[in-house]
């Protein structure tokens, strides 16, 4: 009996190796083709290595991109494929380019300008009109004014909507308009908006809204990831005028009660023109993959065609717009590359305000490169944002932007919330996109890309009138380093591409 007890122990430790074996060399050869970046390639190797089986639930769970089907699916869908414009080939794009910027004077930025037109398939638009709404308030009532004058659809994708009275108001504000006939979409995400709970959903959809959360943890459909969010901002009335930026949907995003310090600062750009045929595709992809189902015809019937896009000239600028849509189911990270760029190619000044600043090796490479040039590089953060364990992880970088001759400002009256990159004259990069490693690499965002003289002064005077209020990142400040403080922060850094 011994003997046999021995034999099938064996049996099994050695059936136990070769399952083991096999889950290394195939978890392995998932990887090595799979990851791309060296260093993310080696961690994970050395976790299958020492920990096999723990790997592989932590892979499968965070480690694998769940969009690259959902790329192919909205290459391969036919209600996808009519939304894209043809793409143009690369010298088309190059010679469309340099019509554009010299028909406008605007001088500077052709590699930018051409690395984004690349990535949309399309050169920069003339035509349409950008109006910068300064907080949150003069935004969201805006927002409820077009929602008030919509008479045909309504498309409303937010990463957060608060279940307080100032979200709940405006679904409710939706639903008097789905009522009414009009046709109401609302994506928002499932994580950023965890208050909005099914019962909730099931009161909305019975007065007639089209309501679906973005990326729900759902096991039974393998969906379990919680790494890749979608972070957009975005509102389009009728088709004829939208709403895109930094600010979501609650009590705790509105102005504080005195306008010249507010608690919250925040902007959103209000959009009319041909820019809003590529919004209103964006949304359309982003309700397709959330719902397995195309919007109504329509909707997105006759929005893209060439011939029936309504220019609406601006009357303040000349004026070049590019949206730029950023995602994990993209290869090139629109947005960061498209910062990177700017970073070299500016002359003059690169001011950058942003809630949270996380920021990698290339982008510092690319700060410290910009400032050895001559360029003026100012960054705003908030004293304190609504992230302590972000703004620790930030606090980590503050020493050596400052020996690179970084100007830090840290703004003393709450968070400035708004996302915006000003460079030199009149080019801005401005949207949903924060400058860390979720909005790089992990979430779905929405941006423009412009050319605008006049709207880069109006921008330019606003972040002058914001560094008054900030306190500026001096030496003594950078050479208090209490050790305990100082490991935190290094500690905190550990963690910076999950933040």
């Amino acid at each position: 009996m011994e003997l046999i007890a021995s034999t099938s122990k064996n049996d099994f430790d050695g059936f136990l190796t070769a399952v083991t074996i096999l889950v290394r060399v195939g978890l392995a050869a998932h990887i090595l083709v799979k990851k791309q970046d060296p260093v993310v390639c080696l961690s994970w190797l050395l976790g299958v290595a020492l920990f096999p089986y723990a790997t592989l639930i932590c892979y499968f769970g965070f480690g694998i991109n769940p969009f690259e089907k959902y790329a192919n699916r909205k290459r391969s869908s036919h209600h996808l494929s009519g939304l894209k414009r043809k793409r143009q080939s690369r010298e088309d794009l190059a010679k469309k380019n340099r019509e554009l910027t010299s028909s406008q004077s605007f001088m500077g930025f052709d590699r930018t300008s051409m690395w984004v037109s690349m990535l949309q398939g399309q050169p920069m638009q003339l035509g349409n009109s950008v109006q910068m709404l300064v907080n949150s308030t003069d935004a969201f009532q805006a927002i409820n004014d077009c929602v008030d004058e919509a008479t045909q659809f309504i498309l409303v994708q937010f990463y957060q909507i608060q279940a307080d009275s100032i979200g709940l108001g405006f679904l409710d504000r939706l639903a008097a308009k789905a009522c009414s006939g009009v046709q109401v979409h609302v994506l928002f995400d499932a994580l950023g908006s965890h208050g909005m709970n099914n019962t909730l959903l099931d009161h909305y959809r019975r007065q007639g809204l089209n309501i679906h959360r973005f990326l729900e943890v759902h096991p039974i459909k393998r969906r379990f990831q919680i790494n890749w969010r979608n972070h957009r901002k975005l509102v389009i009335s009728d088709g004829k005028v939208a709403f895109t930026g930094g600010f979501n949907i609650g009590e705790m995003y509105l102005q504080g009660p005195d306008p010249k310090r507010p608690k919250w600062l925040d902007l959103i750009f209000k959009i009319k023109g041909p820019a809003i045929a590529d919004l209103t595709a964006i949304f359309a992809e982003d309700w397709h993959f959330t719902t397995n189902k195309p919007l109504p015809e329509n909707i997105i019937s006759g929005r893209f065609s060439e011939i029936e896009l309504t220019v609406i000239p601006q009357p303040s600028a000349e004026n070049l717009l590019q949206i730029v849509a950023s995602g994990p189911s993209e290869n090139n990270a629109p947005f960061y590359t498209t910062l990177i760029s700017i970073l070299h190619e500016a002359r003059e000044r690169v001011w950058i305000m942003t809630p949270y600043f996380v920021p990698d090796k290339e982008l510092l490479h690319g700060l410290r490169v910009a400032v050895a040039r001559g360029v003026q590089v100012r960054i705003i953060v908030p004293k304190h944002s609504n992230h302590e364990i972000t703004d620790t992880c930030a606090h980590s970088y503050f020493s050596e932007l400052h020996q690179y001759g970084v100007e830090l400002l840290r703004y003393e009256y709450g968070v400035c919330h708004g996302k915006l990159v000003l460079a030199d004259a009149d080019l801005v990069l401005a949207g949903s996109s924060n400058m860390d490693y979720r909005s790089f690499y992990l979430n779905f965002e929405t941006d423009l890309l412009l050319r605008d003289r006049a709207l880069a002064q109006n921008i330019s005077d606003l972040l002058t009138e914001v560094s008054e209020n900030c306190c500026p990142l001096t030496s003594k400040d950078v050479s208090l380093r209490p050790v305990g403080r100082l490991l935190f922060r290094r500690i905190m850094r550990l963690f910076a591409p999950l933040m």
